[in-house]
């Protein structure tokens, strides 16, 4: 399972602590969010894409909240 703590509307307050917090387990915990490898892997296999770039710019909100949508992801803890 993968683990995140911070919301999707708090990650660019802090982004070492965002990435600090998300973690892999074998189980469940109880706060934050979970979710399995599966799902995780969509997310993560495109989310950096084209940081390496010249001239790259982050995602703006709505552009990474399509993209969170893509995935498969919903609800209050990513702001959908």
């Amino acid at each position: 399972m993968a683990h995140f703590l911070v919301p999707a509307a708090r990650m660019w307050d802090d982004v070492v602590h965002t990435c600090s917090n998300q973690r892999l387990f074998c189980s469940g915990l109880q706060s934050g969010y979970v979710m399995d490898l599966a799902t995780l892997w969509r997310l993560a296999s495109r989310w950096y894409a084209g940081r390496l770039d010249h001239g790259y710019t982050r995602r703006e909100p709505s552009d990474a909240a399509e993209y969170l949508r893509e995935v498969g992801l919903s609800g209050p803890f990513w702001g959908l």
